[in-house]
């Protein structure tokens, strides 16, 4: 869907959502972008980044994010892309990932009722929604946190359903994680790029303090991200251990019986052979097996449990 929508002044808005070829080659010709910057905004794996091109006056800037996802439950990560210039803001957004331009909708929406020339420009209008996006993976990490608290309360051992629940959320944040890692090269490129000596992609006085702004909040829900791994990864840490404990647990109380278990057929062993034993005459001689038996049993327990305490 190619849609079309004024923002103030001259500056104007277009949103493509879950765009088709010919929406992508319509666009590559109204605005006379390169070829890198399709096939950046069609590869549903690139990794956040900011190009500007000097020659057309225009930065593309390809942001990840987080989305629910609907078939496996928990969170995945997709790209989004905006192509900016002083006059034009344009989004190229999966479906899946519908809920980024409702934001934007609602961000300007705010912008009109309160008559706010804060986002007077299109790329103080980008670095609101990219604020708004990073409040969006704090969201996130504390439902993450919420969830991790749960599995933290096992009693002595963790379930196979805790151990899977545990393991889908290691898979989350590692996709968390390296989207928010890649947001933090992108926002510094921005940077870099408005920074640079050719003065080609310039940005005002407010405009550049909002840029930092942003900057530090993505490096704050990168760190927030990274300990929320890195307590994930701890939590795992214990399960293992526990796991591995009871683990030997188990195999030391199955060694101990087969060796109890073992008594018997060598006693039993010795007096069915057909030679002269002592205590072997008589008729309760097989009395006398099983007092041996239990003799033996008693030693070896004995013996366990002194070598154990040391």
């Amino acid at each position: 869907m190619y849609r079309k929508e004024k923002l103030w002044d001259d500056s104007w808005w277009f949103d493509i959502s879950d765009p088709n070829k010919q929406e992508l080659q319509s666009l590559q010709e109204d605005f006379a972008l390169p070829r890198k910057y399709l096939s950046y905004i069609l590869d549903k794996r690139e990794r956040s980044r900011f190009d500007y091109n000097e020659q057309i006056k225009m930065g593309l800037l390809i942001w990840r994010v987080a989305v629910a996802d609907q078939k496996n439950g928990g969170f995945k990560v997709l790209p989004v892309s905006f192509i900016i210039s002083e006059k034009y803001l344009i989004s190229v957004v999966d479906s899946e990932a519908k809920w980024v331009i409702q934001e934007l909708r609602k961000l300007l929406h705010e912008i009109k009722q309160t008559r706010t020339r804060r986002c007077s420009s299109p790329i103080t209008l980008l670095l609101s929604l990219l604020w708004r996006i990073n409040d969006q993976y704090v969201d996130q990490i504390d439902e993450i946190n919420t969830q991790r608290e749960d599995l933290a309360n096992y009693h002595r051992h963790p379930t196979n359903k805790q151990i899977a629940a545990l393991s889908e959320l290691s898979d989350q944040l590692v996709y968390l994680t390296t989207a928010t890692d890649n947001n933090v090269v992108a926002i510094q490129q921005m940077g870099l790029s408005s920074n640079s000596d050719s003065g080609a992609f310039q940005l005002n006085e407010r405009e550049h303090a909002f840029l930092n702004d942003v900057e530090i909040e993505t490096k704050q829900s990168q760190q927030i991200t990274q300990d929320a791994a890195d307590l994930v990864d701890r939590l795992s840490n214990t399960y293992n251990n526990i796991l591995n404990n009871n683990l030997n647990d188990t195999m030391r109380f199955l060694t101990v019986w087969s060796l109890i278990l073992a008594v018997p057929p060598i006693v039993s062993g010795f007096y069915g052979m057909n030679v002269h034993l002592p205590l072997a005459k008589g008729e309760f001689s097989w009395i006398t097996t099983l007092v041996i038996t239990l003799i033996l049993i008693v030693v070896t327990v004995w013996v366990y449990r002194h070598y154990r305490s040391k």
